[in-house]
């Protein structure tokens, strides 16, 4: 990839994620120097509602009602805050300006910040760049095509509609019975506006995207976080320098799913809380709505999110309680309020969200190890990768750190409650706790992601404390040689020595650490290649030029174990199975398995009428290295009735010529009568003789 499309995709995404939140922010009175933090939470949640409730209304999903909306909407929030504060000084004023570091802020405290950001945001971009073969890698496995489907989907359908993904999936049986009726779009949904615009595949603009958010979002939202628990500039500016160093989080939801979505969302998680913490304490009405806006964002990338943020702000609340009984009733129903709010907005997206609620509860994840495995894992912060005993020190002297400061304690309360889920679903298959474990699918992996997500910040704390101790030694050390006069010197140079001991702790401590940067690029890189075992580079050739061959209303017989669930995204045309893990109906399985038999076999010849095939890919990548190919893609060309139209390397198209079955084309064309195309948007029909799913357990 170029530079020039390299820099377009960049500018794009800087837009997307910052541009619709920043104009939010800045109509609600958000403070500037906050906005571009909390700015891609707001953003979120406004496109959200607009989406949502657009839909509603019948707006279409596209870019120009969309910011002709937004701009609408701020305008009015503007408007009604300007007049507001000019009717009622004394009640909507926003009080004076105060640094957000309160004493602890110094001369040079951005200077730091700014180091952090860009050290932690360097290490991190680069280790997925490097990852994703310089961004033009495909992830072979998991859930990936899914969500690169659902963005071109949705960039085509101009449709708000959580439903749709359900009959994307399940388009030849009863979507009401499936096991996807609804998804959370809002990720997709917002990537779509922009992703035509970009002139790059879908994979390569999804990279993109992660590696912004790595290089900028991962730091920007660690250190919000970290504001939460401590405002010392130097540990802020520390975690947010280590926040791409932990494998577990992000590298492993990131190669594991990928789990970009979860992944974005978890990148709100810290703005989020930050925003609803300062916005209680300063008693800041305007920012209600933001935190409004904010809640529905979060949960509409990743309802289960929901179940992150409550526990830190229930934990704050009660550390609030004790520090802050004078104001406690203020910071409850400030939250509250939000909260109302919140759900008032976001009730059509939450409604959909409960159709999927029982699917998702019922996901068991194996355990992988026993209880004291699991506990070694937690202490040296890996799960199938090596052991960090550097990162897993700055996290213990940040919890020494927390121990000699009350007002920290509270930190615990979800650093521990997390801890316990870590053990419960690494360690452990006892049913007791599943109804905590639910909202995350019972996922080892993304509860431990959350988990070290939590403990960044200690590790943070941590390289501050160090700092502060050698700093304080050298001064006593000064101070018993000095005058009066150097002393006051020394004083005013302490913070100045604190950052240079802070930067000197994390230069040795990022030396001795490269085996885990090169680890993490390598754990993308397991699943990420621009020439793989399921996606070879010949493949994706094909794929990307479909639409040269097959017409755009046609569906495509594929076996999904060989990396064809790929097809949409990249060339515009239909697959028959659109994702790795989805069941085939009992009719589709019948053509997979019968293809060859189309002449003899009046069932399997029916099946493959009233599904609509008519072209056939077949390639040799397979997902997993055990699964064989569906029967009656093996042979294809010993199949009179099999045309081959290209093939490129290991992959070929072929298309059946009807004239030679029984009954000719004319039966072919008849049976297209069951077929409903729903909306003008190619895969999205509807067959109004549904059938029922093979009872398979799993296609790969």
């Amino acid at each position: 990839m170029g530079i020039g499309p390299l820099l377009l995709c960049v500018l794009l995404i800087v837009v997307l994620w910052w541009g619709p939140g920043w104009l939010l922010g800045e109509a609600l009175g958000v403070r500037r120097i906050l906005l571009p933090v909390v700015a891609p939470l707001l953003g979120m949640g406004v496109l959200t509602v607009i989406g949502v409730m657009g839909n509603a209304l019948g707006l279409s999903w596209q870019l120009l009602p969309v910011v002709l909306v937004l701009v609408l909407l701020s305008a009015f929030l503007f408007v009604a805050r300007l007049a507001l504060q000019r009717r009622f000084p004394d009640k909507f004023d926003s009080p004076p300006a105060k640094s957000i570091f309160g004493k602890h802020h110094f001369k040079g405290t951005w200077l730091v910040i700014a180091a952090g950001l860009v050290a932690g945001g360097a290490v991190a971009a680069v280790s997925w760049t490097v990852g994703t073969e310089g961004l033009l890698g495909i992830n072979q496995d998991w859930d990936i095509p899914w969500h690169a489907n659902m963005i071109r989907l949705i960039s085509v359908n101009h449709e708000w509609d959580p439903s749709i993904a359900g009959n994307f999936a399940y388009y030849d049986t009863n979507i009401a019975e499936a096991p996807i009726r609804s998804y959370p779009i809002a990720f997709h949904a917002v990537l779509s506006l922009f992703w035509p615009m970009s002139g790059v595949s879908i994979p390569v603009f999804l990279n993109v995207f992660v590696m912004v958010m790595m290089g900028v979002q991962l730091p920007l939202s660690t250190m919000a976080l970290t504001m939460v628990v401590t405002r010392r500039p130097l540990a802020v500016a520390a975690a947010g320098a280590v926040s791409g160093w932990f494998t577990v989080y992000p590298y492993d939801l990131l190669w594991r799913g990928p789990l970009i979505p979860f992944f974005a969302g978890m990148l709100l998680v810290g703005p989020f809380v930050y925003l609803a913490v300062k916005g209680a304490v300063d008693r800041r009405k305007f920012w209600i709505p933001g935190i409004a806006f904010g809640a529905v964002g979060l949960i509409a990338v990743h309802p289960s999110l929901a179940f992150v943020v409550l526990p830190v702000l229930v934990f704050w609340m009660l550390s609030a309680l004790i520090r802050r009984k004078g104001r406690i009733l203020g910071i409850t129903v400030y939250l509250a309020v939000s909260g109302v709010l919140a759900v008032i907005l976001g009730l059509p997206i939450i409604a959909q969200m409960l159709k999927e609620s029982e699917r998702v509860s019922k996901q068991v994840w194996a355990a992988d190890t026993d209880r004291n495995g699991a506990i070694q894992n937690i202490i040296f912060l890996n799960h199938g990768s090596m052991a960090m005993p550097i990162l897993t020190a700055m996290v213990a002297l940040g919890c020494l750190a927390l121990v000699f400061r009350i007002r920290m304690w509270w930190y615990f309360g979800p650093v521990l409650a997390f801890a316990f889920l870590s053990v419960y679903t690494m360690g452990s298959n006892n049913p007791r706790f599943m109804s905590l474990t639910a909202p995350f699918y019972d996922d080892q992996w993304r509860i431990f992601g959350i988990l070290v997500m939590l403990l960044i910040p200690l590790a943070g704390l941590g390289v501050a404390q160090v700092a502060e101790a050698v700093a304080w030694l050298i001064g006593r050390l000064r101070a018993s040689r000095s005058t009066n006069r150097e002393v006051g010197s020394s004083h005013r140079g302490s913070m100045v020595l604190t950052a240079a001991v802070a930067a000197a702790v994390l230069l040795v401590s990022g030396i001795a650490a490269i085996p885990y940067f090169k680890q993490n690029a390598e754990r993308i890189n397991i699943n990420t290649k621009v020439d793989g075992a399921t996606l070879s580079k010949s493949e994706v050739d094909l794929l990307s030029s479909m639409d040269r061959y097959v017409p755009q209303d046609a569906t495509v017989l594929n076996d999904s174990c060989d990396g064809s669930v790929w097809m949409y995204a990249l060339g515009n045309r239909m697959p028959m199975i659109r994702h790795f893990e989805i069941l085939p109906t009992n009719r589709q399985l019948l053509v997979l398995q019968k293809l060859g038999d189309l002449a003899s076999d009046d069932a399997a010849r029916a099946a493959a009428s009233e599904l609509g095939i008519e072209w056939v890919y077949i390639a040799d990548g397979r997902i997993r290295a055990w699964d064989e190919p569906k029967p009656g893609l093996t042979q294809p060309d010993s199949i009179p009735y099999l045309k081959l139209v290209v093939r490129e390397g290991n992959a070929a198209l072929y298309q059946i010529d009807w004239s030679q079955l029984p009954g000719g084309k004319q039966a072919f064309d008849a049976a297209s009568k069951d077929r409903l195309q729903l909306d003008g948007v190619s895969g999205i029909l509807e067959n109004t003789k549904p059938d029922g799913i093979a009872p398979l357990g799993r296609i790969c």
